[in-house]
């Protein structure tokens, strides 16, 4: 399937004459390169002022920065002093701001689409023109369809730090489900507790009291680049690393043992480990037996625990909840006993009868479950050697020891969950959860045990969006007939390109506000002008909580170009709509809501004590980042680790069952035309499409796709060669290296990038959209599996 024939990114003619009209350069004008020549070159002057904010949320690291400017530009940017020195970062992203807020990818005034979507073509109009064209056409909408047909969804990049109040002032759809980054985090997290089961409950500053840690698909050098010095440091201390991936990836070049699993067969080694575990006898049985539901009874027929079910009301929330007590059968008075029961001595293992019916544990049913992933299998299936299995299943058991997963790499195959809940059934196993030195969860963009809650901005009663569905959901919905995204939702948050692009263009309006010129700018009707995070028109332009600080995105610079940011944009389209009354004032005044708060952490904290401390107040009784032991009592309904899944039985995965990725599988036919499985993960040169118009950065990472010489050779290719990527769904064209890297039968290309440095081609157009329905009933929604993807490729123009 060719891409479509939508023109080659928002074209030099049509931001050309939109300049002309305003007499200032365009887009991408000559004078823009100049300018970023000049903030880079600028000699040292006694015009000099600082000015204090905090960088990237997209990799969470939120780096606390020291900016010079001079002259009115931004000339340096440095590390803001902190007395915890692990939270005086800053890192080649961060410093590269300096070029890149001046960069010739910088979007400058409003502009409204003259030509067909997709054409390029577009003219200035001043700000009062663009508000009135939104608000007329956001009535329009909603009137004659109803509040929710309009879609406003924000994302990092084109958000600065204010929680945004436009989708509810409007009662229009947004959304908090991504579509990626959190699979791991569905199949994991109710074994300990809901909704903490995501993140690590102790931090990666603990990982030295580790024997191992297992870093599951987890690029941290990369992707939480300024944290990885805690990774460092308990090698140091005698901390084994072993990283699973299948790539060779820079934190795979830094462990002690790299796995070069098959991409998409995580599931299957940890099954492998397991029932490797379980035949050799290594788990932790006086741990399971104290610490676990494995003991609890079930019905083997059906799979449903035996227990006893109450209505109570929760103290925190007034609602109504279930309270379940669970049956084990205690081997003292040769009986079924509630799991509470004091000094009972539970079974781990067999079949009994209950008021003539028969019940086994679930111990023994996870006996059963295993029993089909040999070692010999899970070799097969993730084609790693036998002996390597068992090698980490005996280091992992052994312990104490971590599992750290992250964001990306499993996360973006369909069986995503199945992996996250491989990890809490071993650790739950092995008892390694718990206590010091062992967890399970995401460390690296969770590093402090600290989170202040932040006021709010109070709206009126009912005030709120009116769905919370993914955006890889809306691309199927007739209902909505309008959009406004802040920042390049389209590109990123939904596969297959052309489906989504059919969706936009059955659109009545679509606006985008960004600071680039990205991707899905060429097929809107209105291109507004977004601020970076260095400036303000405000002495603050956010607030929030992050590395145990309370940080202010104080002013650096007043806004670039016509820029303005999302705050001034939403306010500015509510009051063109007759509701700007709704909103703060200012960004003052929004920044003060936020810190009215009554969190003992924050007590005294202003916008004026956070001036005086530039921009960041350590959190109150924060200074120690080597938490409490966990411990063994969890807000599960049993109150113990809980690895087995009976929401789960309708799918097969009570306990994780496995399941092979939905496409790139080895013996899908398909592979006869598309042999190689595509895979995206992000770098240390970009954040998703962020940063690709930088051009200090095109200068050491430009575009390409990656590919093992092997493959190579036997298609005639050769190292920089132009190349079209492309399988039923679509194709993009970029350049090839060769890079041993890389595993044979894949490629590898960093996450997202502009179109235009791709010749107008957008490298989703290729990937994966088929969701796993199992995941409409998990926390975080089903994941979009970019990864579980196949491609060929050809030279270009063949």
């Amino acid at each position: 399937m060719e891409q479509k024939p939508r023109g080659t990114a928002l074209s030099r003619r049509g931001f050309l004459k939109a300049a002309a009209a305003v007499g200032a350069a365009g887009f991408a004008g000559a004078s823009l390169t100049g300018i970023a020549a000049s903030a880079a070159q600028a000699e040292p002057t006694a015009n000099e002022t600082l000015g204090f904010t905090y960088h990237n949320e997209h990799c969470l690291c939120n780096c606390m920065l020291q900016c010079t400017v001079r002259d009115g530009r931004l000339a340096m940017i440095q590390p803001r002093e902190n007395e915890d020195k692990r939270f005086q970062n800053v890192c080649l992203k961060g410093i590269s701001e300096v070029q890149n807020i001046y960069g010739d990818a910088r979007i400058q005034r409003p502009m409204k689409r003259v030509g067909e979507r997709g054409s390029g073509e577009f003219e200035a109009i001043s700000w009062d023109e663009a508000f009135q064209m939104i608000a007329e056409n956001f009535k329009a909408i909603q009137d004659k369809y109803g509040k929710e047909a309009l879609w406003i969804q924000f994302s990092t990049e084109a958000s600065q730090r204010f929680p945004p109040l436009l989708p509810s002032v409007l009662g229009a759809q947004t959304s908090s489900m991504n579509g990626y980054d959190l699979g791991q985090g569905n199949g994991q997290f109710q074994a300990f507790s809901p909704w903490i089961g995501l993140f690590a409950q102790n931090t990666i500053w603990q990982w030295d009291e580790a024997a191992v840690v297992l870093m599951a698909n987890c690029n941290l050098v990369e992707t939480s680049l300024t944290w990885a010095r805690a990774m460092m440091n308990a090698q140091e201390a005698g901390t084994k690393i072993i990283c699973l991936d299948p790539r060779f990836s820079p934190t795979a070049s830094k462990a002690d043992q790299w796995v070069g699993l098959r991409a998409g067969t995580d599931p299957a080694f940890f099954l492998g480990m397991t029932k490797y575990i379980l035949d050799e006898e290594l788990y932790d049985r006086e741990h399971v037996l104290a610490h676990t539901a494995l003991p609890f009874l079930i019905d083997p027929e059906t799979g449903l625990c035996l227990a006893d079910v109450a209505e109570a009301v929760d103290p925190e929330t007034g609602e109504p909840v279930e309270v379940k007590t669970f049956y084990m059968w205690d081997e003292a008075t040769n009986a079924a006993v509630p799991h509470t029961t004091e000094g009972a001595t539970p079974a781990l293992e067999g079949e009994f009868t209950v008021n003539g019916k028969r019940y086994v544990t679930q111990f023994t049913r996870l006996r059963k479950d295993m029993e089909p992933y040999t070692l010999e299998w899970a070799s097969a299936t993730c084609d790693v050697p036998v002996e390597v299995i068992v090698d980490v299943a005996t280091q992992y058991a052994k312990g104490p020891s971590i599992i750290c997963n992250s964001v990306g790499g499993i996360d973006k195959f369909y069986n995503n969950d199945v992996a996250g809940h491989c990890y809490a059934l071993i650790a739950s196993l092995t008892g390694n959860y718990g206590k010091r030195g062992t967890g399970c969860g995401i460390y690296g963009y969770h590093v402090t045990p600290y989170e202040a809650a932040l006021g709010a901005w109070v709206l009126p009663e009912g005030m709120a969006p009116v769905s919370t569905q993914g955006f890889f959901d809306v691309v199927k919905d007739n209902a909505v007939h309008g959009a406004m995204f802040f920042g390049d939702i389209p590109t990123q948050k939904a596969a297959n390109w052309n489906k989504t692009l059919e969706w936009i263009d059955s659109l009545d309006f679509v606006a985008l506000a960004d600071i680039y010129h990205s991707s899905v700018a060429d097929f809107v009707d209105l291109v507004l002008p977004v601020c970076s995070k260095f400036e303000c028109a405000d002495e603050v332009g956010g607030v929030k909580c992050a590395n145990a600080h309370i940080l202010a995105n104080l002013k650096v610079l007043d806004p670039l170009f016509e820029s303005k940011s999302d705050f001034y944009i939403e306010k500015g389209i509510a009051e063109a709509m007759g509701l700007g009354d709704l909103f703060p004032a200012d960004g003052e005044e929004y920044a003060r809501a936020l810190l009215s708060s009554d969190d003992p952490q924050m007590a005294g904290f202003t916008l004026e004590t956070l001036k005086e401390n530039n921009g960041a107040q350590r959190l109150i009784g924060s200074e120690e980042l080597r938490v409490p032991e966990i411990g063994f009592e969890y807000t599960t309904p049993s109150g113990r680790q809980e690895p087995y899944y009976e929401n789960m039985l309708e799918f097969g995965q009570a306990f994780p069952a496995w399941e092979a990725p939905c496409e790139a599988y080895p013996e899908n036919p398909l592979r006869e035309k598309y042999p190689l499985q595509f895979n995206q993960a992000r770098s240390r040169f970009r954040v998703h499409s962020a940063y690709s118009g930088a051009k200090w950065t095109q200068e050491v990472a430009e575009p390409c796709i990656e590919l093992n010489p092997a493959d190579a050779a036997t298609r005639g290719l050769e190292d920089g060669d132009a190349v079209e990527v492309f399988n039923d769904r679509g194709s993009f064209r970029t350049v090839l290296h060769l890079n041993e890297a890389v595993r044979p039968d894949s490629a590898f290309m960093v996450e997202s990038t502009y179109r235009q440095y791709l010749d107008g081609t957008i490298m989703q157009s290729v990937s994966n959209d088929q969701l796993n329905e199992r995941g409409y009933v998990m926390p975080f929604g089903p994941m979009i599996p970019f990864n579980d993807t196949l491609i060929e490729i050809k030279k270009a123009g063949e």
